[in-house]
């Protein structure tokens, strides 16, 4: 009954909204019926020793980050069909019985493939003391969960001076940071009240400092400023849903190249690129990926080669000084 109340929801957010969402989502609902997301291979040891900062890419934007002696995960949707309909074409990257450890659990927004009931649902059974993070405007959405919640105030991030006042987490520093994206999670809500909710993230920790950019578009102002006030070490930044995804100007997510000009902005050491590969929104879902090594063979972005690192579904990438050691799986 859930399930077909879902779908009920969803084809009327989708009517209206218009024709191209509607087309997106009767090309995953026909997918869905017939195929099953792709097998990857999964590591066994997610959590490590001597770590100063590793990424653990699940797909999508799910992202599996340690910093020394914290583990943070961010966007969990474990599910193999989002919002019960839209096919996940690469199945979770993550091994979720080898995770032995979580300490905080973030989410960007509350839209269906970033925020998953029934994957927070999951992990507070499995890490009942985890921390859940939020941006004002997604209690309206989440359920009564046992976590400790913890809400940050992203007004003056968003309408204000892009960057908001941080709160102090068991000694994490987390400070939300402008986002251009909307809140909301049914379609109608997101378009036609514009329910606000959605922020991008800077953790800091010792000497660490992490951005999580969530689902943003490209403002340059934004990034620069962002870029100035914090040392970013690693970025783990959207390219993409893009038509031209070496083209700009998609408002709500940054395309391939406008993720360049934002690592460019924000000055981070590496850049890991998330957001591309689960679902097919416009094109190829990998297209995003694909564009964007393409982009970096040229003479205009060669100079980030080194910078941006293009993990596969289920890989891990760890710095312990900020020198790249290989994972094992």
């Amino acid at each position: 009954m859930r399930k077909v109340l879902l779908i009920i929801i969803l084809f009327v957010s989708v009517l209206l909204q218009g024709c191209g969402i509607l087309r997106i989502t009767m090309s995953n609902l026909a997918d869905s019926i017939t195929d099953e997301p792709r097998k990857v291979t999964k590591i066994k040891n997610p959590v490590k020793d001597s770590v100063k900062i590793s990424v653990l890419w699940a797909g999508h934007s799910t992202s599996l980050v340690q910093i020394y002696d914290k583990v943070l995960l961010f966007d969990p949707i474990f599910n193999k069909r989002f919002g019960g309909v839209i096919l996940r074409r690469t199945e979770l990257g993550l091994d979720l019985n080898a995770l032995k450890q979580l300490d905080y659990i973030f989410v960007s927004h509350t839209h269906i493939d970033h925020m998953s009931f029934g994957s927070l649902s999951y992990l507070e059974d499995k890490f009942p003391k985890a921390t859940l993070i939020f941006p004002k405007g997604g209690e309206y959405y989440l359920p009564d969960y046992d976590f400790k919640m913890v809400r940050v105030d992203n007004y003056e991030s968003q309408y204000v001076s892009y960057i908001g006042r941080p709160v102090m987490i068991d000694g994490l520093k987390v400070t939300p940071v402008y986002a251009l994206h909307t809140g909301g999670r049914y379609g109608f809500d997101v378009y036609s009240w514009k329910e606000p909710g959605a922020t991008g993230y800077i953790i800091e920790y010792k000497d660490a400092v992490l951005y999580y950019a969530g689902d943003t578009g490209y403002e340059k102002n934004a990034f620069k400023k962002i870029g100035s006030k914090f040392s970013i070490d690693v970025a783990i930044v959207p390219v993409g849903p893009c038509r031209n995804c070496d083209s700009t100007g998609f408002w709500h997510h940054t395309s391939s190249i406008e993720a360049l000009e934002l690592l460019k902005d924000v000055k981070a050491n590496y850049m890991i690129p998330v957001h591309y590969g689960a679902s097919r929104y416009i094109s190829d879902e990998n297209r995003p990926r694909d564009v964007l090594r393409d982009l970096l063979e040229t003479t205009a972005y060669e100079d980030l080669k080194d910078r941006v690192k293009i993990l596969d579904v289920g890989e891990q990438i760890i710095w312990r000084e900020l020198e790249e050691v290989p994972s094992g799986y």
